[in-house]
C-alpha cells in the first residue's frame, strides 16, 4: 500500500485507523497508487471523528492520467467479505438460517447472509464502517427514527422507507423469532442497511469468471458516487484465470485536488439514492413524481426529461403541450397538485417541531439536506406540471 495513502489515513478517528490497519495487514493484497489519498471532509458542527473518513482526491502535481490504475484488491482480501462467500457459509453453519431467510423473500438470503457474516464474522472491517450506536447523523433511512422519517411525507420516499422497515422488522422476526437476544431487531437492521449502502456489485467482460460479483470492498467503497463519474471498478483474471482482482482505474484525466468518484447507478432518481445511501444529489435529472387522480384512480407520472421537453424554447408554440395536457383531466390534475403541495407545505412548516434535538443541532445534518433536496426537487416538478396545465 502506497505511503501517501497510507498516512492519509492517520488521525482520520476510529475508522480511519481500523481501515488502515485491516488494509496494511492484507500486505501486498492491497495496492493503491500514490496519486491518491484521503482528505478529511470540513466537519459540521458537532460533527466527530467517528462520522466521515472524508474523500478521495487525487495527489500529485499531475493529478491522476486516463486508464491509470488506482486501487488494486487481491482476492483473499475482498472474498471472505462476499455475497459468495457469505451465502456459502451460511449454508454450512446456520442451513435453518438460510432456509427461513429464503421464506421471507426469495434472494433475501443473500443480503440476510452477509448482513450475518458482517456481524459475526468480519469483525476487522465492521470497525471501518458507521458505527451501530452512536451515530450522530445516521444517512440510511432504514435507521431513522419516527420523527425523521415523518418529514419525507408528501414524498415518494415515505411510504417506501415505511414499507422497508416494516419489511426488515418482520424480517428480523421471521428468522430469528421475537425473544432472539444475540441478534437484536438494531443490530440486524444496522447490517442490512450497511450491505446495501455500501457493498458493490462489480462486472467482468470475461466469461471465464463470474460475471457479476457482489461484495464488501475495503477502501474502494468509501469513493463516492458522482453520475459522471471519473473512475471505474473492474473485476480482472490473470491468463490463466487463476485468480481475479478487483481494480479502479481513471476512465478520464483527473486533475490534483479532484475528488475520485465512480457511479452507483447512472440512473438513479434522488428517491433511489436517498433509500440506499442516504444521499441526494442536486438537480438530479433522474426525478420524477407520481400525481395521484383520485376520480380516475390512476397516476400521472411526470419526470424531468418530460418537463424539459415541455417547456423547451423550441417548443413555446404550445403543441407539445396541449399533447400532454389533452390526457388527462386538466381540473382533477391541478386539485391533486395543490393536495401534494399542501402536504410538502405542511411538513416543511412543522419541520422545526420534529427535528430531534432542535433546529439549531439538526440543521447541519446529511440527512436533514437529503431530505430538503428530495423535497425540493418534488416543488420543481409540480411547479412545472402545474404550469403546463394552466
Amino acid at each position: 500500500m502506497s505511503c501517501s495513502f497510507r498516512n492519509s489515513l492517520v488521525g482520520s478517528g476510529r475508522r480511519g485507523e481500523a481501515l488502515r490497519a485491516l488494509l496494511s495487514d492484507a500486505k501486498s493484497s492491497f495496492v493503491a497508487s500514490s496519486n491518491v489519498v484521503v482528505r478529511r471532509e470540513e466537519e459540521e458542527e458537532e460533527q466527530t471523528e467517528e462520522e466521515s473518513l472524508g474523500v478521495f482526491v487525487a495527489s500529485g502535481s499531475e493529478g491522476i492520467k486516463i486508464n491509470a490504475k488506482i486501487f488494486t484488491l487481491e482476492k483473499d482480501l475482498y472474498y471472505p467479505l462476499s455475497s459468495a462467500f457469505a451465502i456459502n457459509s451460511a449454508r454450512t453453519k446456520a442451513p435453518r438460517f438460510v432456509e427461513a431467510a429464503k421464506r421471507v423473500a426469495s434472494g433475501f438470503e443473500v443480503h440476510a447472509s452477509m448482513a450475518l457474516n458482517l456481524l459475526l464474522d468480519s469483525s476487522s472491517y465492521r470497525a471501518s464502517c458507521p458505527p451501530l450506536t452512536g451515530q450522530l447523523d445516521p444517512s440510511v433511512p432504514l435507521l431513522w427514527d419516527a420523527s425523521q422519517i415523518a418529514l419525507l411525507r408528501g414524498t415518494p420516499t415515505f411510504e417506501s422507507v415505511v414499507t422497508r422497515k416494516t419489511f426488515v422488522k418482520n424480517a428480523h422476526a421471521g428468522i430469528f423469532g421475537e425473544e432472539n437476544k444475540a441478534v437484536s431487531y438494531e443490530m440486524f437492521a444496522w447490517a442490512i442497511s450497511t450491505v446495501l449502502s455500501r457493498a458493490l456489485s462489480v462486472s467482468s467482460e470475461n466469461k471465464n469468471i463470474d460475471s457479476l460479483f457482489y461484495s464488501f470492498i475495503p477502501g474502494v467503497d468509501l469513493l463516492n458516487h458522482d453520475a459522471n463519474a471519473n473512475c471505474e471498478i473492474r473485476l480482472v483474471s490473470n491468463k490463466n484465470n487463476a485468480s481475479t482482482s478487483i481494480e479502479v482505474y481513471a476512465i478520464r484525466d483527473i486533475e490534483n485536488d479532484e475528488e475520485c468518484t465512480i457511479s452507483y447507478g447512472n440512473h438513479r432518481s434522488n428517491d433511489e439514492l436517498l433509500r440506499k445511501y442516504g444521499f441526494c444529489v442536486p438537480n438530479n435529472r433522474n426525478d420524477s413524481i407520481d400525481v395521484r387522480l383520485r376520480a380516475s384512480n390512476t397516476f400521472l407520472k411526470v419526470d424531468r426529461k418530460t418537463v424539459d421537453k415541455l417547456f423547451l424554447e423550441e417548443n413555446r408554440s404550445g403543441q407539445k403541450q396541449d399533447d400532454f395536457v389533452s390526457k388527462y383531466n386538466r381540473n382533477e390534475v391541478l386539485d391533486s397538485i395543490a393536495e401534494q403541495k399542501a402536504t410538502l407545505d405542511e411538513v416543511a412548516v412543522r419541520e422545526p417541531a420534529l427535528l430531534k434535538g432542535g433546529e439549531e443541532r439538526s440543521v447541519g445534518k446529511k440527512w436533514l439536506r437529503a431530505i430538503r433536496l428530495l423535497r425540493k426537487g418534488q416543488y420543481e416538478l409540480l411547479d412545472a406540471t402545474e404550469r403546463a396545465f394552466h
